[in-house]
């Protein structure tokens, strides 16, 4: 039995997400509720994107003002139009001034007596902040928010990846550090205490890293700092900085326990490996701790120049200034 045209608006309606129907020239020719109050909610109007509008006039007047998905938005429909593809399909950002949201268009061929396309805008935010939420799960630490050292790993191999790179100050500081004494916070006030130290020292971190730096947890009472564009002078200041910020005690059940640091620095140089790069920072901590052995217990007791230490000779070539 034919469907009458009541019956078939009724049905586009029906459906849940912002539907249009295109004639092969990528004119609109129906759209449904949802598609309507979508362009009003947004600050659109119907005469813009409604019935009569050309749909890929409208994609390629919103990739001239800047969009980057307009001008494949309108490649894909006019492949579908010409029968070069049965369908599309496109994932994209489209934020509002109160909420982030995602979308995928869904270009399907419409064939029979009125030929031309069906485009359907389907909200996938709900699985996009799912990935996004899995995705930060994977590469920070659940318990501080820092990267952890898988995206540690990545930042760095993409900071020394500038083999190319001949502008001042283009190498890359790496800092790493371990608590000083952290074991004994857990054995004496349980691990309840031990996290809250970590999170105070996640953000003595924060306050004192510059923008475009990167702070990690690599695990346990370690953490690690790159400092990109930065020459041997200021790595060596900042990393003074860090042991100051260390420094202070912290107050558990009613005591102040002074946990420091230690603190490796290792410059490196565009190109360099990062593997190499983070061992020889954990290799100038190593030495850096057992001066702090040496010379007595706890942080305090030490002259800056011996509690920042560097292996050598190792990253000596590395961290001379050029």
């Amino acid at each position: 039995m034919p469907i009458d045209g009541g019956l078939a608006a009724a049905v586009l309606d029906s459906l849940p997400d912002a539907t249009a129907v295109l004639d092969t020239s990528g004119t609109i020719i129906a759209i449904n509720h949802t598609w309507l109050m979508f362009a009003l909610d947004n600050g659109g109007a119907e005469q813009a994107t409604g019935v009569g509008v050309n749909y890929l006039d409208v994609c390629v007047r919103s990739a001239e003002a800047g969009c980057d998905d307009g001008a494949e938005v309108a490649t894909q429909i006019r492949e579908v139009l010409t029968g070069t593809a049965v369908e599309a399909e496109l994932e994209y950002p489209c934020p509002s001034p109160d909420v982030r949201r995602w979308f995928m268009m869904r270009v399907t061929s419409l064939q029979g007596p009125a030929p031309g396309a069906i485009i359907s805008h389907v909200n996938i935010t709900r699985r996009k902040m799912a990935e996004q939420e899995l995705a930060h799960a994977a590469s920070h630490d659940p318990l501080s928010g820092l990267a952890n050292r898988t995206l540690l790993n990545a930042r760095l191999a993409t900071a020394l990846a500038g083999r190319n790179d001949h502008r001042q100050n283009a190498d890359i500081g790496l800092l790493y550090i371990d608590l000083d004494d952290f074991k004994s916070v857990n054995d004496r006030f349980g691990h309840a205490a031990g996290d809250e130290v970590l999170l105070n020292v996640t953000n003595r971190l924060k306050a004192i890293v510059r923008s475009g730096g990167t702070i990690a947890r690599l695990g346990g009472d370690e953490f690690a700092v790159i400092i990109p564009r930065v020459d041997r002078r200021e790595l060596t200041a900042f990393a003074g900085r860090v042991e100051d910020a260390l420094a202070p005690p912290h107050r558990i059940h009613g005591e102040l326990v002074a946990v420091g640091g230690s603190v490796g620095v290792h410059l490196a140089m565009p190109g360099d490996h990062a593997a190499e790069a983070l061992r020889l920072a954990d290799q100038a901590m190593y030495a850096a701790k057992q001066g702090r052995v040496r010379s007595g217990p706890g942080p305090s007791v030490h002259p800056r120049d011996d509690r920042v230490a560097e292996p050598a000779p190792a990253s000596h070539r590395s961290a001379t200034p050029r």
